[in-house]
């Protein structure tokens, strides 16, 4: 069988090494097509009927603190009502290879930025994030006038989604208005905010949805434009029409349709 490889693709395709046999640059190139069909294959032969209460499977999903806090946590408490028997593992995504792992089956799902897809993905769009300012309710300036002038004299403390950046999409909006502000802390989790901004007079910018799970915060619009994003949920070509994981994307799909926009005070 492997003679008549060899001669239909013109490429030894495995040479004999002290160590084995190991792949050439051409049959390496093979495995991800190869794979896609088998997977095809598989689906032809599998039912595409089932009862969501009988399943039996753990559904991973990778993706950062708000992503989770936001979709992810909604998600899960779905599927233990339609799915009891399903288990529901989160990951983080920041640093780790997402294509790779969304291949190789280490994860189902991840949930992201638009901006963060690589090639080869799947993805739909789950909901629009947009940025907000958030202090903590008895602040200063929440008695004084809200303007970008007043914005920039605040200190602020910022999430960085690799963690130690004191710049992102804030700054960005700023320097195109000739304006700078100052950041006096960078964290890598979301969850940190609240307590930082309620023993100080820090200020922050962050994702809508994230501030609207924070009572301990009063909330304002920018008093300028910052350019927000969409989240979106992206999955690898071999699940693309398997039934299970099908049916997991539209609960995920339910619950962010279920997901208002926040409106700030």
């Amino acid at each position: 069988m492997l003679a008549k490889l060899r001669h239909r693709f013109g490429d030894p395709l495995f040479i004999r090494t002290a160590h084995g046999m190991i792949p050439t640059t051409r049959a390496e190139s093979l495995y991800e097509p190869v794979c896609q069909i088998l997977d095809s294959i598989s689906l032809l032969v599998a039912p595409t009927d089932f009862d969501p209460k009988e399943l039996t499977t753990t559904f991973k999903i990778a993706g950062t603190e708000n992503g989770i806090r936001t979709l992810g946590i909604p998600f899960a408490l779905n599927i233990a009502t339609l799915a009891p028997n399903v288990k529901v593992a989160f990951f983080p995504i920041q640093g780790q290879d997402l294509t790779q792992n969304l291949a190789d089956g280490v994860w189902d799902l991840a949930i992201m930025g638009a901006e963060q897809l690589g090639d080869s993905l799947h993805f739909e769009p789950l909901i629009f994030e947009r940025y907000l300012c958030a202090v903590r309710h008895d602040h200063p300036v929440l008695t004084e006038h809200w303007d970008i002038d007043r914005f920039c004299t605040l200190e602020f403390v910022i999430t960085a989604y690799h963690g130690g950046h004191f710049t992102g999409a804030t700054d960005d909006a700023l320097a195109q208005l000739g304006k700078t502000r100052t950041v006096k802390f960078s964290v890598g989790h979301f969850s940190l905010l609240p307590d930082l901004l309620k023993n100080s007079d820090l200020a922050t910018v962050a994702p809508a949805h994230f501030l609207e799970q924070c009572p301990d915060l009063t909330v304002l619009e920018p008093p300028f434009a910052i350019d927000g994003y969409q989240k979106v949920m992206a999955w690898h070509a071999k699940s693309h029409y398997d039934p299970v994981q099908m049916w997991f994307r539209q609960v995920m799909k339910d619950v962010a349709g279920e997901i208002g926009g926040f409106q700030a005070a």
